[in-house]
């Protein structure tokens, strides 16, 4: 069996923990995660992705398990820049952590005004900012889709959520989640992943009125389905 893992990358320029040219983009006015909680982030390079870690360095705890192949979006930047800002990671073996549910197609799971959780390791402060050590966590709103396209050029891959001052991703934060929480049969809930970090207007983050950009992980679910078979293992 075959495992794989979806994230978003910015493929411009800075570093991550392990050296190479895959940015991560810190939280700005986050909070702490704690230890026990779930993260559905994952940290990687081309050799290895560290999952459910809580820490930077990605060693101390959590898992560290081989790439076998990255998988880019065929599409990666071809109407704009940023666009479809996607890749799927086969690993060497599957994970003990379980992942967080993708989003629908059609898009049910992403409503204007719910509120979603975002994570990441990135700067603490537009200028002068730190990395986190530990885990930063952070509650933004999400966009309309009129919204966002009134805000600045985005595509049909692309959503808004922030915009409040001093509460934002930032870099370093790059590939993290942007996750709701849905109502399910039973008066239950459970987390769904709706998009992933990706970008900021003109460089910069946490200021009011700008919000954060995220890639929509509905527009990119029959690609990944194509790939997983829908169930995290490869069609072969």
């Amino acid at each position: 069996m075959k495992t794989f893992f979806t994230l978003i990358i910015m493929l411009a320029c800075a570093t991550n923990t392990y050296g190479s040219n895959i940015e991560r983009k810190l939280i700005v006015g986050g909070d702490v995660v704690p230890a026990n909680a779930k993260t559905y982030t994952v940290d990687v390079d081309i050799r290895w992705a560290s999952i459910g870690s809580h820490f930077r360095n990605g060693t101390q705890d959590g898992e560290q398990i081989r790439v076998i192949s990255i998988m880019n979006h065929p599409n990666y930047q071809e109407n704009m820049l940023n666009s479809d800002d996607f890749l799927v990671l086969e690993l060497e073996k599957p994970s003990s952590f379980k992942p967080v549910k993708l989003a629908a197609a059609d898009d049910s799971d992403f409503k204007a005004g719910k509120w979603a959780t975002t994570m990441g390791w990135g700067i603490d402060a537009d200028t002068n900012g730190t990395y986190s050590y530990e885990l930063q966590r952070l509650d933004v709103q999400l966009a309309s889709d009129e919204a966002c396209a009134n805000f600045t050029t985005v595509d049909s891959s692309m959503v808004c959520a922030g915009g409040v001052l001093n509460k934002d991703t930032c870099f370093g934060d790059s590939g993290g989640p942007l996750i709701v929480e849905t109502s399910t049969e039973g008066n239950s809930t459970e987390d769904v992943l709706v998009g992933v970090v990706s970008w900021g207007k003109g460089y910069t983050c946490a200021r009011e009125g700008y919000y954060g950009v995220y890639s929509r992980v509905s527009s990119v679910r029959a690609w990944i389905d194509s790939i997983t078979g829908g169930n995290g293992t490869c069609l072969s």
